[in-house]
Formats: structure tokens, sequence, C-alpha cells
């Protein structure tokens, strides 16, 4: 009794010191506890769902606008340009996120003021060459320019800048537009200060309709995942560029803003945290488009109407990136949309006031439940105890913060349940079952006497159960149950053997165990016989054995895939000592009576096959049967196929889709002059190489098309891509590969099939009698001449419809050609 008293006073020191030493920690915001927090909020964050939509359209100068437009820096007349363009499309807020802080030094402008002071100094101000170089300065004098488009508009918001840090000194008075862009506010709460505020020139800030700040603070571990709504600078807050665009959205001034459990604008309210600062939740799409394009007028105007339009910086080595949540190499424009985003939607996540002490709270009762149970439960009982409330307490912390954007940090309360119970299980471990151990040790030895003499009369089952009894993990008994594995093997008892040898692997290996069983596997496929019907082509490999697969001539290494068909295997020529892909046909599963027919298709898909000759089409090298195989040896293709790259978060530029889609065409055109329609056009059968070429595979339900007569009826290929008169039973010919590859063309440029249905016989109904929804209304950036290719290759009739591949080709040239 004394002794476990004195274990568990021993067990409370030390699961205190933790606790204290844990909560520090989590006060403190010690780096390395802080950064598993963020890790576990990044991880959780992202199942957090995602903003409905967006108020926020961003405008990139990426690198079509530059290499239409010239080099960076542009002429400020461009971004005039933009913002009366803007005002015209009835954008209710114009953010310009690029820094104006400097004139624009044109050199051909100061020649002409030069030019102008010199004349003036002679007393010239009238006269063609006076009022001619006047004109022209007008003309250059892009400032101005750029200044009067802010002032007409009366909508453009502009960001300045902080050097944080203490105010080293008074400053001068501030002028009027940086008074109306900060506010003065009663709070003691602290602020992120700035001794130092960079802004946009006079002429431009004056007519601005508001500024804001676009400094952010990093976490700890450089993450920026919150935004410094207010900071604090010569005895005046000023707003951030989001929060500006916000305000200015919502018809709102800095007057509006209340400082009452956070930051509250109206009936809107935004949860900060420390210093004014307000957590991102990035989720949602924001709309992004080229400069160029929105100054062309190729995107709509009703994209821009009555939302926030933000012009910024993201051609490659101008853009500015960030580590966030989601990502390394976040766009910094990112941020301000998610922000504008998170408080017009009341999106946000929250970090409450009484979080710290329920975690805090938290650390104390799991020290008290770890002391508790440790001294109460055995092992395997306090375990389960320890990881049930592991998963409840990470669970809720997964709840509050995914469903209800409550940030509770759970990592230091679950340090203390796992280091306190791991300390104080490991030291009462040692206590207590150490001397149960030695008092166990003769009771193994019997054991092991026991079964020596169990094995001795042949008796080796009991023998077995007999060793089992004895810790695996002692090398004695290893040796024991090794002995007894080899004694099953000489009775030729395979399984037994197997199973004794596997009982030995569970404390790791031993000897040539793994190589014995895999031995014993070979054997006993050897001796037992198989049943009629088993897939023999499906232990054609056998690892780790002498014996080399092959089938025909070729040398087999793995196994790559299953078809409709068969197996695909790796395997080597080794005549000339290249790999192939083998495509086999297993006869076995064929029913009797279908035999001979099934093998004559496979011999004439392999004979159309084998007469294409094509760089975009998979090359069949040999074709032969081997025992009750038939195989197929073709190129063996290093890449992926399409299907990656027809969902919405993964779709591929425009350009490439074109390529790919305007290769296939002209692969399927060539085919189908030689009398081969593929049948089964669809992206898992289009592949990109790692070099970037295209292939079109598996020509596997391909027929001849002099042959087609006597299979009119057949409904063969994918249902989703399947053309009307595919599915009707109708005569094929290669205007149904051109409708398939149609059908894909749409996915890769939504991301959406454009014939969906909750049942194949819904599917295949609108197939043949409806028309899908039209690209444009699922991507609205796309060009009507896509429209126009997409709704002509799905055409129903027949005759309306490509009439072959190279037509696809060509109206798919017209694009490139722009």
């Amino acid at each position: 009794m004394i002794r476990l008293k004195n274990s568990i006073a021993a067990d409370v020191v030390i699961v205190v010191f933790l606790v204290i030493l844990l909560a520090g920690a989590c006060i403190l915001r010690w780096t390395p506890t802080e950064r598993l927090e963020y890790k576990a909020y990044d991880a959780i964050s992202a199942l957090k769902d995602k903003t409905p939509a967006s108020n926020v359209v961003i405008i990139g100068i990426d690198n079509n606008s530059i290499a239409a437009i010239g080099r960076w820096p542009w002429s400020r007349g461009h971004l005039a340009q933009m913002i009366s363009t803007l005002k015209a499309y009835g954008t209710r807020v114009i953010g310009v996120a690029i820094p104006l802080s400097e004139k624009d030094q044109g050199q051909g402008l100061e020649e002409i003021r030069n030019l102008l002071n010199g004349l003036e100094s002679k007393g010239v101000r009238n006269g063609q060459l006076y009022t001619s170089l006047k004109e022209a300065e007008e003309r250059l004098d892009q400032d101005t320019i750029l200044a009067a488009a802010i002032a007409e508009s009366n909508q453009v918001v502009l960001p300045l800048s902080f050097v944080l840090g203490g105010s080293l000194a008074a400053v001068e008075a501030l002028p009027d537009y940086l008074m109306r862009n900060s506010v003065k506010l009663s709070t003691t709460a602290p602020s992120l200060t700035a001794r130092e505020l960079i802004s946009p020139l006079s002429a431009f800030a004056e007519p601005a309709l508001a500024l804001g700040h676009t400094n952010v603070e990093p976490d700890k571990d450089g993450a920026v995942r919150s935004e410094p709504l207010l900071i604090h600078y010569e005895n005046r807050y000023y707003p951030s560029f989001a929060l500006q665009l916000t305000l200015k959205f919502l018809k709102y001034n800095l007057e509006h803003i209340r400082l009452e459990n956070g930051l509250e604008i109206g009936s809107a309210r935004i949860p900060t945290f420390d210093r004014h600062q307000m957590l991102i939740h990035y989720g949602g799409d924001v709309p992004v488009y080229s400069f160029v394009d929105v100054i062309n007028h190729k995107v709509r105007p009703d994209v821009f109407k009555n939302r926030i339009a933000i012009l910024v910086l993201n051609a490659t080595g101008l853009g500015s990136f960030q580590a966030t949540p989601i990502g390394p190499d976040t766009p910094s424009w990112l941020g301000t949309a998610s922000t504008v985003n998170n408080i017009l939607y009341q999106k946000h996540i929250t970090r409450p006031s009484w979080a710290i002490w329920l975690e805090l709270g938290s650390m104390v009762l799991f020290g008290c439940l770890v002391i508790l149970i440790t001294s109460r439960m055995n092992f395997l009982y306090s375990a389960a105890a320890m990881l049930a409330m592991l998963a409840l307490w990470c669970g809720s912390a997964v709840y509050l913060l995914a469903g209800h954007g409550c940030w509770i940090k759970p990592v230091h309360p679950a340090l203390v349940l796992i280091l306190g119970y791991l300390v104080t299980a490991s030291r009462n471990y040692l206590l207590s079952e150490s001397p149960r151990e030695s008092i166990e040790a003769d009771s193994v030895e019997a054991s092991k006497m026991l079964g020596l003499s169990f094995q001795g009369q042949g008796m080796l089952d009991m023998a077995f159960d007999t060793f089992r009894k004895c810790p695996v993990e002692d090398k004695a008994t290893k040796e024991l149950l090794y002995n007894l594995g080899l004694d099953f093997e000489r009775k030729r008892l395979f399984s037994k053997a197997s199973a004794v040898y596997n009982h030995i692997a569970q404390a790791g290996s031993f000897k040539d165990i793994n190589d014995r069983i895999q031995r014993i596997k070979l054997a006993g496929d050897t001796i037992n016989h198989q049943p009629a019907g088993s897939r023999k082509d499906d232990t054609v490999i056998l690892q780790e054995t002498e014996i080399k697969p092959t089938i025909g001539r070729y040398e087999i290494s793995r196994e790559l895939g299953r078809g409709a068909m068969g197996t695909v295997y790796l395997g080597k020529d080794p005549k000339i000592n290249r790999e192939v892909a083998i495509k086999t046909l297993r006869y076995e599963e064929i029913e009797e009576e279908r035999l001979l027919e099934t093998k004559k298709r496979f011999f004439l898909e392999a004979e159309a096959a084998g007469k294409l000759s094509h760089p975009n089409i998979v090359t069949i090298y040999d074709v032969g049967e081997d025992s009750d195989l038939a195989y197929m040896a073709m190129e063996l293709l290093d890449g992926t196929d399409l299907v990656r790259y027809c969902s919405r978060e993964s779709l591929l530029p425009i350009p490439e889709v074109v390529r790919i889609v305007g290769l296939v065409a002209g692969a399927l055109d060539y085919a189908h002059r030689n009398g081969v329609v593929h049948r089964d056009i669809k992206p898992s059968n289009i592949m990109i190489l790692n070099n970037g070429e295209i292939r079109v595979a598996d020509f596997g339900i391909a027929r001849v098309m002099s042959s087609s007569k006597t299979q009119t009826g057949a409904v063969l290929g994918t249902p989703s891509y399947m053309s009307p008169e595919q599915i009707s039973g109708q005569k094929i010919d290669g205007r149904s590969d051109l409708f398939s590859l149609g059908v894909v063309f749409y996915e890769m440029l939504t991301g959406e099939k454009p014939f969906q249905g909750d049942s194949i016989g819904t599917l295949m109904y609108k197939i043949t009698s409806t028309a899908p929804k039209p690209l444009r209304e699922r991507a609205p950036h796309l060009p009507e001449l896509f429209a126009d290719i997409v709704d002509k290759a799905i055409e129903k009739d027949l005759e309306k419809r490509y009439q072959n591949g190279g037509e696809f080709v060509s109206d798919l040239a017209v694009y490139a050609n722009i």
C-alpha cells in the first residue's frame, strides 16, 4: 500500500510539472508547439465550407497582357483607360493594388518640359511651337491623365503601406487625404504600430475614394493566416485595403466602424483577436481575368457589374506571393479577396476570448484523468481510455473549426494526454511488470520443455500450440519455432509450416523465413490442383523465384493493370531489348460456345489497329497465342490519361486543350481514312506523355468498317461519351468518334460532362433526345468559337455533324491563329 501511494504521488508530481510546462508554452506561444498548432489549424480549416460565391473580380496584369502591351511599367494611361472601362461596366468599387507612390518619369515628357521652360524664360508663351509643345506635354503627362480618371470615377481605392515599429519622431501635420482615410478610436486594445507611412502621390490620393494599407503580419512559421484590419500611426487608425474595399462596397464610411466584441460595420460583425486581426478563411473561387482581355472588351461587362474589381500584378516576376494555409506560394491578392468575401458573406473563423481558458482547463482536466486512469486500470484499458479521450478532444476541435469556424487550439491539451500517459504508464510498467516477468519466466521455460516433448513424439500441432504460449520475441523461442517449421516442411504440411513462419515474422525477420514462405506458396500452387476456370494469368508472375515468366517470347516484369478483356503486363522483347505493354485475353472466362467468335474478334481488332501507323496512335508490334492466352504487344506509354484534367480544379490551359483535341482529331481522321473506327473515345483512352506527346490508346473496340454491316446493332463504348447512333444500335462510322471527341472537348473546357443523368437510361435519353447546357453558360470566359465547334461536334443529326476529323482540325486552327 505504501509503495502504491508513493507511485501515485510521483505520478502527480510528473503530471503537474508537465501541465505547468505546456500551459506556459501555450500562453507564451512557444514556437515549437505553436508551429504544431498552426499545422493543425491549416489541416482543419481546409475542411470548412467554401464561400458560395465571390463579389470580387481580379484583373491581372499577366504575361499575356505584358506581351500585348509592352514591358512593365506601362504608361499610366493604360490604368486610366481600365478605370474608365470598369466605371462604364457598372463596377461598384475599383481597387488598384499597384503602388503609385512615385511619379511617372517619362524621358520624352522631361525633354518637352525643358523646352517649354527655355521658351518661357525668353518670354515666349504663344505661337504654334509653344502651343504644340503644350499639347504634347498634356498628352504625355500620364499622371495627370490617371488622376483625372480616378477623380471622374469616384470609385477607386488605392493602397498605402507602413513601416511597422514604434514611432521614431513626431511628423508634420498629416494631409487631408490621410485624415479622411483614418479615424480616432477610443480603445485600449493593443494594435500594430507603424513608424513610417508610404502613401500614393497626392495627385492620386486626393481624388481617390479611399486609401487602405496592404501590410500583413505573418505567424511564427512565416505563413499569413490573418489580416490586420487596423494599424496605429500618429494617434490614428488606418484600415486595411480589404476593409476599405468592403466599406465602400457596402456604402459605409470609417465613422461607421465600432469596436464592440470585435469590429462592427452596420449589421456586419467581424470577429478579431490580438491586435485587431481577422483570421482569413481562404475558401471559394475568385474569378481572374487578363488585363488585356478586359481592356479589349473580350470579357462580358456583366461580370463586373455591381462587384469589386481589383487590379493586380500577377505576371512572372512581378506578382507577390505568401505562404498561407492553402499553399506556400499563394498570390497575395487572394488574401485580400478572401477577406472581403469573408466579411460580406459573414464566413468567419473566430478565435474566441474564452478559448485560452478552455485550453488551459482541458490541460488540467486531462492531467487529472491521466493520473486517475493509469493508477486504476491495466495497460490495455488505460490505453483505450486515453485514445478515446484524445479522439473526443481532437474531434471536438475539428467540429468547432470546420463546422462553426471556432478555432480552439487542440495540440497543447493533446500533448498533456499523450506525454502524460506515456510517462506515467511507462513508469508504472517498469515498477509493476518487471517483477511479474520474473515470476512468469519459469512458466515460459516449462512450456518450451513441454513443446519439445510433443515435437519429439511427432505431435507437431500440439508442439506449435505450446510454443505459442512463449514470447515470440525471445531468440530461443524463434529457434524452436523455426525447427518446428522445418519438421512441418519435411512432412509436406506446407500450410502449417507457413503458419509457423508467419508467427515468427510477427517479431521481425529471422533467418530465411521470408524466402521459405515464398517457396512454400510456390510449392502449394504446384501441388494443389487448381479448379477448372481459374484465372491462370493472375499467377503468371511468381516473385522471388528463379523462373522468369514469359508470354510468347516476351519476358514479363509486372502487372500494369486490368481491362475489360484481360490483364496488361510490362514486358520486354529479349531479341531487341525493348520494353512493351502486353495486353492479354483470358480464354478460360469465355463461354465455350462463344470462344471461337471472341478469338476471331480479338485478332480482327489487332489486325485493324496494326494497320495504323500514326504518331498520335499507339503502335501495335505483335499479336499471338500462348497456351490459353491470346496477347497483343504494343508501344509502352510513359505518361497519364486525360481523366485527371477533366475536373474544374485541374483544367489544362485553353491552348493546351486545343492542341490535344486537334492532335486526336487528326489521328482519328487518319484512322477513319484507313477504315478503322475507334468506338470508345474518352479521356481514359487519350494519353499525354511526359514529353507532351499525345497518343490515342486502346483500339480494342475498333472494327474494320468494311465488316460493319455484320455488326449493326452491337452497342459498344462508354455511355457518357457514346453518340446517339451508337446508343440506338445503328451503323457506326467515323462521325461517331467525332461526337465522342466533342464530348471530351466540352469536358476539358468546363470540367463537366455535357450529358448527365442519375441512371444509364436517363443518360442515354439525354444523349439521343435533349440538347446539353450551352458551353458558355458553364464557362462564360470561353470564346464563341469554341461553342460553335462543340455544338457542331455533338450535333445529333449525322449530316450536320463534322464529316471528318480534318474539318474538326481546321476549325480548331482558327483559334490558334487568332
